[in-house]
This record gives structure tokens, sequence and C-alpha cells, in this order.
């Protein structure tokens, strides 16, 4: 009998180097994701490669291609004064 799954087709896999910044003796693991993951789900694949437990705040900064200019990727949050600025992370891809 054969199972029928549905899962999103995806051409491209894009590979990260996650590295722990001033850590003797060094902490890195090497992911790979399929093109079709939001920055959500960069940050659970993250979580799960560093054996992490998500419970700190976290933001993804990047250069927009279009426009050159430093975006924030992350989940807006009123109380720490983000929300207008940094973009929702579960719709960015």
């Amino acid at each position: 009998m054969e199972e029928t799954t549905m899962k999103k087709q995806f051409e491209r896999v894009y590979q990260f180097k996650i590295t722990l910044r001033n850590i003797k003796p060094p902490i890195w693991r090497r992911i790979q994701v399929p093109e079709t993951y939001s920055f959500w789900d960069l940050h659970v694949a993250i979580q799960d490669a560093m054996d992490w437990s998500d419970y700190h705040l976290h933001v993804f900064e990047i250069i927009n291609p279009s426009t050159g200019l430093e975006i924030e990727i992350g989940i807006p949050e009123k109380e720490f004064g983000e929300y207008g600025d940094t973009l929702d992370e579960k719709r960015k891809k």
C-alpha cells in the first residue's frame, strides 16, 4: 500500500554554518534547509540543531537586497519597542 503525503516542493536547499561567538572551544553546527522555509522555520531549525529550548528572544538582522538597508525579522514585541520596525518572521521567507 502506497502512503501519500503532501509536501511543499522546492528546488534549492540553503546551507548555514551557525557559530557561537567568543566561545572556546568553538561551538558550531551546519544545517541545510529548503528554500520554502520562513524565518520562523529557520529559527526552529537552529533551535533544534543547537539543542536549545526556545526561551530567549531573537531577531534576524539582514540587508534588504532591494534597498541596501538593514532590516530586522523576528517576532514583533510591542513591549520592547520593536513592533513597528521588526518584520514578522512567520511571514518572511
